[in-house]
């Protein structure tokens, strides 16, 4: 299971200094396909203030309301919500994924040079030359340094251009569940080379920066640590490698050599290979079959 979004762009905040006290965001609350008069009693419930609702049948639809005391009672007002509230709203809700529960913003391809990387490497293999879930990977070295060139590419596209619409406060249109940590922004990296997988960062509200999520290769989600090597429950694990992407087996060598993992048995030719991992006397290791 991925770590919690809610406890995990190392730049500033645009508009605004860090070191200035920021607004409170604004609160998208969802009334599921309410009428016009159930948004205005969902709003009076919840209390004085300003407060925003969208009924989810629309990717379109979010509703301002001013909420006051009038005679002892809550009395809701409409308003349109400011354009940069609308334009967030909007753009976010394309790219809600209901399978997963989460607003992903899944790239075509991209292609990074991983640490260390000279601008121009001929005859080398993709994998050296593009970075991917390996060099991200918390059991790589330079991952930090892996992670930080991700997130600055992050930061400087334009690409996410809507989450700085208010130009004045530098506040971010939040959905209720992302409060509790649900519902995160994700941009999903697809690897310029598919066999090379993808790379996910999430959006830290709180932090307004980019933070690294998790990874995979074409066959498997990239090992953050020894215990990935084996079941969630610590049981026995086996990874399939096809003989198609023979490139990939060393980088799984090598993450397993970064975290202490025994691998016995050779590499083979052109034939599909399973690493059949187990603890065995308090240490993991991993068997080549093929």
């Amino acid at each position: 299971m991925r770590k919690s979004v809610l406890m995990l762009l190392l730049a500033a905040v645009p508009f605004q200094s860090m070191a200035q006290e920021r607004l409170d965001d604004p609160v998208a609350r969802p009334c599921y396909m309410c009428n016009a008069a159930e948004m205005y009693e969902r709003a009076a419930e919840l209390g004085e203030g300003e407060h925003y609702l969208y009924d989810g049948g629309s990717v379109t639809n979010i509703q301002g309301f001013n909420v006051a005391r009038v005679d002892g009672r809550l009395v809701a007002t409409h308003f349109v919500p400011a354009a940069w509230i609308r334009k967030q709203y909007n753009e976010l809700m394309k790219i809600y994924d209901q399978t997963r529960g989460e607003f992903v913003d899944k790239w075509g391809t991209v292609s990074l040079q991983p640490p260390g990387s000279p601008h121009v490497l001929m005859n080398q293999p993709q994998s050296t030359t593009i970075m991917w879930g390996h060099h991200v990977s918390g059991l790589n070295p330079v991952h930090q340094e892996a992670r930080e060139i991700v997130q600055r590419m992050l930061t400087r596209g334009s690409r996410f251009a809507y989450l700085w619409a208010d130009t004045e406060h530098g506040r971010i249109l939040r959905f209720e569940s992302q409060l509790e940590g649900g519902a995160p922004l994700i941009s999903r990296l697809n690897i310029m080379h598919t066999y090379l997988g993808f790379m996910e960062f999430y959006f830290d509200y709180d932090t307004r920066t980019w933070q690294y999520l998790e990874s995979g290769d074409r066959f498997a989600r990239m090992q953050e640590k020894p215990e990935d090597f084996l079941s969630a429950g610590g049981g026995p694990r086996e990874f399939l490698y096809r003989k198609e992407y023979t490139e990939l087996r060393p980088y799984f060598l090598q993450r397993a050599k970064w975290a202490g993992v025994e691998v016995i048995g050779e590499l083979p030719g052109y034939v599909d290979v399973v690493f059949s991992c187990s603890r065995r006397e308090e240490k993991i290791q991993c068997r080549i079959v093929h």
